[in-house]
C-alpha cells in the first residue's frame, strides 16, 4: 500500500504533551486521541484509513458489523454483484440490509490499532495531527482570552498548512502511476511530425 508506515497515536499525543509542558496528562490524553481522529479526518486523503474486505453473514436481515468498521465503500451481495447502499442502514453496530439468509462482502474504511488497542496512523501525519492538537488545546486559552489572537492565528495557519502538505503527499502518484500516466499522456498524442519544422503561414 502506498503511504508511510503506521505509527501509534498514542506517540504523537505523548510528544505534544510533552512538548507542551501539560503536568496533568492523564486528564487531556484522551482528548488528544479524539482531536487526533478529527485531524484524519479533515485530512482526507485516499489513504488515511485501511480499506478492507469481509465476508459477512446476513441473518433476519441484519448483520454485525466488524469492530473496526468506520465507512463504508461497497456491498457485493453473493452473486458477484454491487449491492445498492441506499436500500440499508446501521444501527447499533449491525447493518440492517433487505436481504435474507446469505451472505455479503462487505468493502469498508477501518481504523487500524496498535497491541494496546490505539489507533494508528500514518507517520507523514505525524506533524499535521500534533498541529491540530496544540491548535485546539490552545483554542481553548484563546476563547478564555488568556491567549493573543495572533499566537491562535499561527497555530492555525499551521495546523492548515501541515494538513494541506499530508493530503498532498498522500496523493502525489507514485512513481509506477506517474510512468504509466506518461505512457497513456504519451499515446494520445496524434501524430509525430516535427512541429517545428511546419510552415505557419
Amino acid at each position: 500500500m502506498k503511504g508511510s508506515p503506521k505509527i501509534s497515536v498514542k506517540q504523537v499525543v505523548s510528544a505534544v504533551i510533552r512538548n507542551l509542558g501539560i503536568q496533568d496528562a492523564a486528564r487531556e490524553f484522551h482528548n488528544f486521541v479524539e482531536w487526533a481522529f478529527e485531524a484524519e479526518k479533515k485530512i482526507g486523503s485516499s489513504i488515511t484509513f485501511d480499506k478492507k474486505i469481509t465476508t459477512l453473514t446476513v441473518t433476519d436481515k441484519k448483520t454485525l458489523l466488524p469492530d473496526d468498521y468506520l465507512n463504508l465503500i461497497e456491498i457485493v451481495n453473493g452473486d458477484g454483484g454491487a449491492y445498492d447502499d441506499t436500500r440499508c442502514y446501521i444501527s447499533g453496530g449491525y447493518l440492517n440490509i433487505d436481504l435474507e439468509n446469505t451472505t455479503i462482502d462487505l468493502h469498508y474504511e477501518a481504523i487500524s490499532t496498535d497491541n494496546e488497542g490505539y489507533p494508528t496512523i500514518s507517520a507523514d501525519h505525524e506533524d499535521a495531527i500534533a498541529s491540530y492538537i496544540m491548535y485546539k488545546y490552545k483554542g481553548r486559552e484563546y476563547y478564555n482570552q488568556k491567549l493573543p489572537r495572533y499566537v491562535y492565528q499561527d497555530l492555525k495557519q499551521e495546523w492548515s498548512y501541515q494538513c494541506a502538505q499530508a493530503r498532498g503527499k498522500d496523493n502525489m502518484p507514485t512513481k509506477q502511476q506517474w510512468r504509466n500516466i506518461s505512457r497513456y499522456w504519451n499515446s494520445l498524442r496524434p501524430y509525430t511530425e516535427d512541429v517545428t519544422k511546419r510552415k505557419l503561414f
